[in-house]
């Protein structure tokens, strides 16, 4: 390796040292053989660096940037211990010694241990104990949860690029509250959570999923997440942090998960609980979950890039207290299974508890399976949760689109629950909601339909779909609107340092663009 790219790795280290020690807003960790094997991962965290880092730390993005050619640091692939002689010949694919030490020696200058090289070969490694100190999973390595692993005692679990996780029957992945999960994947090389069981044979439910827990409020005392046994401390969550983080999910998928431990308590594809506003989760799918597909219990976790396909309860759920974002959205429903797109819950027990569940939602496009076999509703919110629903397309519910309960109007007089600039289409055939009266009446003769057609609002009903006939393929689903950006009526994102402003139109994919977030790297396989 030439001198000039020693120079960049040991500059890159100093970049990962001062990150990890908290000289930039919005990025946490680095992990550096990604940093130096990737250079998609490498130029996103120069862009995330030069936006959020302090002045000497941007300084130095500039020279990484003034020298960096835009290719691998390190050996992408075939990586091997080699010997510390450098006399011993070169092994096809690989290094002399002489050379892994001239490009490492001036990391290990600027006080960094010496990048480990292993060789591997697809190598399945099996996880039966719980992880209880710092722990990397390395990319090209299949690594199979055995039983429920927990993630304990402050440690933290990294995830690279690529790698494939595999869970037995009932297996989970558990990280608890003080420790961290960083499962950071790549559009090209997403990281994969799935069955165990073979293509073709797995189905939903064969494993458990992955659970965040963390320290950001929640208005359950003593809260506990779902399917870990009562009186196991481990599934302790919540505290008084709102900036609390349960660390990082991106470009990760996480399939055919979610079983039932015992009756009424399950766990979701993805469980989030107590996780606050520092936690990132971003181009995240989940896919054929036997229960929810996402589920927040509290805290403040924001979600970008989502994709829930296939759930078999509810798409996205909500509990005790989450006042979370989310921009970008996709949701589908399959004919065979499910039930609400939304079900969102502020407390059972005390429906006016504090934090109150009020998320915000922006760009969201949610598609139902019509007259399928198993028909849907579009969102059921109740038990004293509000929410802000804008810029969404809700297309093909064959029960009803939306389905408000319980202490309703207090909600909307004061603000705490709106819904604006969303189009309710496929409406022509499709299941209505009738009058509600005497025991069906769970919303104490609130109007949905004036509340929602109101001309305030600026919602738009449409009796034909909204949506490419693709929008309801399970295996294949294109999410791209038949409406074109003039026909829609969106609303400007609110200004932060979350939203996308630019996204002035309705749903999740932006109806003239020819390429989607969703590229590369989500997946839709039937079994």
């Amino acid at each position: 390796m030439s001198a000039s790219s020693s120079l960049i790795v040991e500059k890159l280290w100093r970049l990962k040292r001062a990150v990890d020690q908290g000289h930039c807003q919005g990025v946490e960790f680095i992990h550096l053989n990604n940093l130096l094997r990737d250079p998609a991962y490498r130029e996103d965290i120069l862009d995330r660096v030069a936006i959020g880092g302090d002045d000497e730390l941007k300084a130095l993005v500039r020279e990484i940037r003034q020298s960096d050619d835009g290719q691998p640091l390190m050996a992408t692939s075939r990586r091997q211990t080699y010997q510390t002689d450098p006399a011993q010949p070169r092994r096809k694919g690989g290094f002399r010694a002489s050379r892994v030490l001239a490009w490492a020696l001036p990391v290990a200058a600027a006080g960094a241990a010496m990048v480990g090289f292993t060789h591997f070969d697809n190598r399945t490694v099996h996880i039966s104990d719980d992880i209880v100190t710092d722990t990397t999973w390395e990319s090209g390595k299949t690594y199979v949860l055995d039983k429920k692993v927990y993630v304990d005692q402050g440690a933290n679990l990294t995830i690279e690029s690529g790698v494939t996780v595999r869970g037995e029957r009932g297996s989970a992945l558990i990280v608890t509250r003080d420790s961290k999960l960083f499962s950071r994947g790549s559009s090209v090389a997403p990281v994969v959570f799935s069955s165990n069981q073979a293509e073709g044979k797995r189905k939903r439910g064969d494993w458990g999923g992955v659970v965040l827990l963390g320290n950001a409020p929640v208005n359950q005392p003593n809260a506990s997440i779902e399917g870990i046994p009562e009186g196991d401390t481990r599934g302790l969550f919540g505290g008084e942090d709102r900036q609390d983080s349960c660390g990082v999910m991106e470009y990760t998928r996480i399939e055919f998960a979610g079983f039932e431990v015992y009756k009424n308590n399950e766990l979701n594809g993805l469980t989030l609980g107590g996780c606050g506003q520092n936690t990132i989760v971003q181009n995240v799918q989940v896919h054929r979950s036997l229960d929810d597909g996402i589920e927040l219990f509290g805290g403040q976790a924001d979600l970008k890039h989502i994709v829930i396909t296939g759930a078999g309860d509810d798409s996205l759920d909500w509990d005790w207290g989450w006042t979370g974002r989310v921009q970008f959205l996709v949701i589908q429903a399959h004919p065979d299974d499910g039930d609400n797109g939304f079900e969102g819950d502020n407390n059972g027990d005390n429906h006016n508890a504090v934090p109150r569940s009020e998320p915000t939602f922006y760009n969201v496009t949610m598609v139902g399976g019509g007259l399928s076999a198993k028909k849907h509703r579009g969102m059921v919110i109740r038990e004293g949760s509000g929410a802000h629903f804008h810029n969404m397309i809700m297309d093909s519910y064959g029960i009803e689109a939306i389905d408000l309960r319980d202490e309703v109007s207090s909600l909307t007089g004061a603000g705490t629950l709106t819904f604006t600039h969303n189009i309710v289409a496929n409406t022509g055939n499709l299941g209505q909601s009738g009058t509600e009266s005497g025991d069906s009446d769970d919303d104490y003769g609130f109007d949905e339909q004036a509340w929602t057609h109101t001309p305030q609002a600026k919602n738009r009903f449409r009796v034909e779909s909204a949506m490419l006939p693709a929008a309801r393929d399970i295996t294949s689903p294109s999410f791209q609107p038949i409406m074109t950006s003039r026909q829609m009526n969106a609303e400007t994102p609110p200004e932060s340092e979350f939203f996308d402003e630019s996204a002035t139109f309705q749903g999740a994919i932006n109806p003239v663009s020819k390429t989607t977030w969703m590229d590369d790297w989500t997946a839709f396989p039937a079994s």
